[in-house]
């Protein structure tokens, strides 16, 4: 089993992971220590729980968002009851997976 040091608001944490996985874990502390920052500047200092708590609710409401728009996509595809047509709606399903896995993709990216 792996195991990492990430920084989260100043604060270091001793995380256990599947080997292989260390790189991935701290890109994504990384990001997350970001957000923090990120609050700190626009609302001031608040305490550490309450800081971790806003930045978690902060990430699922991005992860809902991409989550809501991927469902949406699927439903759209699904609505369409026309069977001759099933190529271009999945290609165009698929088109739209990409797009948002571009994005998700991209926060982490801007988290690195």
């Amino acid at each position: 089993m792996g195991q990492v040091t990430v920084t989260v608001s100043s604060r270091r944490y001793q995380v256990n992971c599947d080997d292989g996985q260390e790189a991935h874990l701290v890109r994504l502390s990384r990001y997350l220590d970001k957000r923090a920052a990120e609050l700190n500047a626009a609302v001031g200092h608040v305490p550490e729980p309450m800081l971790l708590l806003m930045v978690g609710l902060l990430l699922a409401d991005e992860l809902s968002d991409a989550y809501g728009e991927l469902d949406g996509y699927r439903s759209a595809a699904r609505g369409n009851g026309d069977h001759s047509s099933k190529e271009a709606t999945d290609a165009e399903l698929a088109a739209r997976i990409d797009s948002v896995t571009a994005r998700i993709e991209a926060l982490v990216e801007r988290a690195e």
